[in-house]
């Protein structure tokens, strides 16, 4: 009996001593942290405008939600600071220039299961002072599938939810494009 209890105390011991030892390890790997300012940047852009996205598509809150889905990546990737338009470096325009939904999955030939949502945005990156044209794109593309409700209000609420994580998607994507293409 007195050998087994030896055996469980050192045992113990081990895992005692792998824990001490693991725990820094996974502690330190996890969370979120703040994303570094990216080399390619130029050093004198240090703040940026994001004017309220343009939208000439028939989803009217969505250029709102892309914008403020944006700031709010500058907000927590800090590669660079908002600022207000006569103040800012450079001034992000960005524009939704279309919405498209069709069929995703179908029950019949003509009755859909599942749609997708599909939007493309143009953007630009100017100058404040020069008002040159620093960085653009016409195709950014980004699409999000949603059920098909019982009903058209259930099918709008899926549509809705749809949009606002497409919106979100746009924004990230945004965001590493502009601080990863300087």
């Amino acid at each position: 009996m007195m050998i087994l209890m030896d055996k469980l105390r050192g045992f113990m011991r081990f895992c005692l001593a792998v824990l001490c030892l693991a725990l820094p390890v996974l502690f330190s790997a996890c969370g979120y942290h703040r994303v570094e300012r990216s080399a390619a940047i130029p050093s004198w852009i240090k703040t940026i405008y994001i004017a309220p996205f343009s939208n000439r598509s028939s989803e009217l809150l969505l250029g709102v939600w892309i914008t403020d889905d944006l700031r709010r990546e500058f907000l927590r990737g800090g590669a660079l600071a908002l600022a207000p338009r006569d103040q800012a470096d450079v001034i992000l325009e960005g524009d939704v220039i279309r919405v498209e939904t069709a069929g995703l999955s179908f029950l019949t030939y003509n009755q859909a299961t599942e749609r997708r949502i599909s939007a493309e945005c143009a953007l630009k990156i100017i100058d404040r002072k020069t008002g040159q044209v620093l960085w653009q794109t016409n195709n950014l593309n980004r699409d999000e599938g949603f059920l098909v409700g019982q009903d058209l209000v259930q099918t709008e609420g899926f549509k809705e939810g749809a949009l606002k994580q497409l919106s979100r998607y746009m924004a990230q994507t945004i965001y590493h494009r502009i601080t990863d293409v300087f």
